[in-house]
């Protein structure tokens, strides 16, 4: 979209809602996935597959940028995601999710895939340190997390993947 030749509506260039708009229904299907992981420990296919359909809306209204790189870097998530699923750190709905999100990030390049997975790292660190603690069980009622009640070795990791996602949301936000 050509912010010059565009359609305002109330003084707004339609493309810039259009993708205002991608981008928040992109964040709200990953806080859906965080949270349905952080209380069942799934990761419902329908969020991903949702979470891939807006990808190339989001190619379209940007001016379909080379995707090359994007394609790559799902490939690379792809790839680390299924060697910590056969390792048995990472359940099949992470690798997932953090496949389409390497695809999103990947828009920026490599870098966006080292961002993301940094950023992932990082939110898993804090999440498995409250799993640890003696607060998950004071937590746990106040937010319907019933899984955070049992004395699980596991951990919701689609919560730490969803996070590493928001700073995605974030950058094509403000991008």
């Amino acid at each position: 979209f050509d912010s010059h030749t565009e359609t305002l509506v109330f003084g707004f260039a339609l493309g810039d809602i259009l993708r205002h708009a991608v981008v928040l229904g992109f964040a709200g299907l990953l806080v859906a996935a965080a949270v349905t992981d952080l209380r069942r420990f799934i990761i419902p296919n329908s969020l991903v597959v949702a979470l891939l359909a807006l990808w190339p809306v989001w190619v379209a209204l940007s001016g379909f940028p080379p995707v090359g790189s994007a394609v790559l870097c799902a490939l690379a998530g792809f790839i680390l995601g299924a060697v910590f699923f056969m390792l048995g750190t990472m359940g099949g709905g992470d690798v997932k999710l953090l496949t389409v999100l390497a695809l999103w990030a990947g828009m920026d390049g490599p870098e966006g895939l080292v961002v993301l997975l940094l950023l992932t790292s990082v939110a898993g660190g804090a999440l498995s340190i409250l799993w640890l603690s003696r607060w998950r069980p004071r937590i746990a009622p106040l937010i319907g997390w019933s899984e955070g009640l049992r004395d699980n070795k596991h951990i919701p990791y689609g919560v730490a993947i969803a996070a590493g996602g928001l700073t995605v949301a974030k950058r094509l936000w403000i991008g």
